[in-house]
C-alpha cells in the first residue's frame, strides 16, 4: 500500500540503519538499553557529507525501528515494544523554510543566465509563482494547464526510480489541486 519511493527509502533505512546494528538478536531479546545503546550510534553517524544525521532523519529511524516493533507486538505477540519505552531521537520538524520576496525572485528571474534560455525562465517562473513541487512540475501536461481560466490541475508527480522516469499520485491526497496562475 506504499508508493514505491517510500518502500524504497524504508526499505534502505532498515537495510543500512536497522539490520547492521541488530542482525544478530532476536528480537524478543532487544531491551530498552539495547536501544539506547543504537541511538547513540546513530547520533555519532554521519552522511556521505561528513555531516551528523539531521533530527528529521534520526527521528525517520527511530520511527521505522518503532514501527517494525509494533508490528511484532501486533501480529507475533511480542510483549511490549521496547523503542517505544525509551523514546524518539531527533525531532519532527525541519527548519523553516526560507522563500524569495517578489524583488528577490524579479532581480534572479531578470539575470542574463535567463536571456536565451526561454524554457528554463517558465519553469521557474512556475515554479516560484505557483509553488508546486519539483515532482509536479515535471508531471505537467498540456491538459493540465487552462490558460482561459489561469490555472494548473496538478493530479501526479514525477519520480525516477531505479533509473526508470515513473509518473505516480502525487505525495498526498490533498496533493491534488487546482492552483490560480498569474498572467
Amino acid at each position: 500500500r506504499l508508493k514505491k519511493s517510500t518502500w524504497k527509502m524504508k526499505t534502505s533505512v532498515i537495510e543500512s540503519k536497522i539490520l547492521p546494528y541488530f542482525k544478530k538478536k532476536r528480537m524478543c531479546d532487544i531491551k530498552p538499553r539495547d536501544i539506547v545503546a543504537w541511538q547513540n550510534v546513530m547520533l555519532k553517524e554521519c552522511d556521505a557529507d561528513g555531516n551528523l544525521y539531521s533530527p528529521v532523519y534520526l527521528k525517520t529511524i527511530h520511527n521505522q525501528l518503532s514501527a517494525i516493533f509494533n508490528h511484532a507486538v501486533k501480529f507475533y505477540e511480542l510483549d511490549s515494544n521496547p523503542a517505544a519505552k525509551v523514546g524518539n531521537m531527533g525531532k519532527e520538524k525541519t527548519h523553516e523554510m526560507l522563500f524569495w520576496t517578489k524583488d528577490e525572485f524579479k532581480q534572479f528571474i531578470s539575470s542574463e543566465y535567463f536571456e536565451n534560455k526561454p524554457v528554463s525562465r517558465t519553469i521557474f517562473m512556475t515554479l516560484y509563482y505557483s509553488g508546486i513541487r519539483e515532482g509536479e512540475l515535471l508531471a505537467l501536461t498540456p491538459a493540465d494547464i487552462n490558460f482561459e481560466k489561469k490555472e494548473i490541475r496538478i493530479n501526479k508527480s514525477y519520480q525516477r526510480l531505479g533509473g526508470k522516469d515513473v509518473v505516480t499520485s502525487p505525495k498526498t491526497p490533498k496533493s491534488i489541486r487546482t492552483i490560480p496562475i498569474p498572467e
